[in-house]
């Protein structure tokens, strides 16, 4: 039977297979002091085989063994084995997040962090959650930006041709240089839009990306980058990536109620 050490406490016994659950889960880590039986001698859980795959200390996590070598000894005490059926485990790093208290690395699966003792989902938090922007500014926004589309190309169409007639003392190729320009412009304010949202989009700002590219141009598309709409966590005002269901920060799990904002 096994013994380890969690925060302050000694927890055991327990069997081989269940302190390897523990191990997947995150509550042993590393570091976490290990014992076979209640006189053992404690030994970090990296240097017991088939706990972990190796030491800590260790450059990229795998042990490498010259084949027939024999493990060595620890000084001053029997090396401890486990049953001889158990085969070396890896650990990908991928299943691993830090505590956002101390740093440890914990699983992602882990309830609460063995070093300092977090719980990672105590908190259940309800949200409302209220939109970009009130709903009249979403209509003032949208009005303008079709008033826009229209009437500006039609202004610039007319003053083109108004200069190109009078320079080139032909009405026809005047209409026809202005109508290229017009085109072109209200392809252009498109192709800003259009950017200013897929700009604005991954922070939550896709209507004002969408509008700033369409009044502004590069300028806009540029200046989109600049807006992050995102919610915050209730908890730990952490940005979010979108409604998340959980913090990525202070692990609260969090519930967003959709509201409509009309202020």
């Amino acid at each position: 039977m096994w013994y380890y050490q969690r925060a302050s406490e000694v927890v055991g016994p327990v069997a081989w297979e269940e302190l390897q659950q523990k191990a997947d889960e995150g509550e042993i880590t590393p570091e976490t002091p290990v014992r076979q039986g209640p006189d053992g001698a404690w030994r970090a859980a990296a240097e017991i085989d088939g706990l972990w795959l190796a030491p800590t200390g260790s450059i990229d996590g795998l042990a490498e063994e010259e084949p027939g070598a024999a493990p060595a000894a620890q000084a001053g005490a029997a090396p401890l084995a486990p049953p001889a059926e158990a085969a070396p485990r890896a650990r990908s790093p991928l299943s691993l997040r830090p505590c956002s208290d101390c740093g440890t690395m914990v699983s992602q699966h882990a309830s609460m962090c063995p070093n300092c003792g977090r719980s990672f989902h105590a908190l259940s938090l309800s949200v409302p959650y209220r939109g970009e922007h009130p709903v009249p500014v979403w209509v003032f926004f949208t009005l303008l930006a079709l008033a826009f589309m229209l009437a500006s190309p039609v202004a610039l169409h007319r003053g083109i041709a108004r200069v190109a007639t009078e320079s080139l003392k032909d009405e026809l190729a005047g209409h026809t240089i202005a109508l290229a320009v017009a085109v072109g412009y209200a392809i252009s304010m498109v192709c800003c839009a259009v950017l200013g949202g897929a700009v604005g989009a991954p922070r939550m700002a896709y209507y004002t990306g969408l509008l700033l590219g369409l009044f502004f141009g590069p300028l806009g598309v540029f200046a989109a980058f600049a807006i992050d709409k995102r919610p915050q966590c209730p908890n730990c005002c952490t940005r979010l990536g979108g409604l998340a269901r959980e913090c990525p920060a202070c692990h609260a799990h969090l519930t967003w109620t959709m509201k409509v904002r009309w202020y």
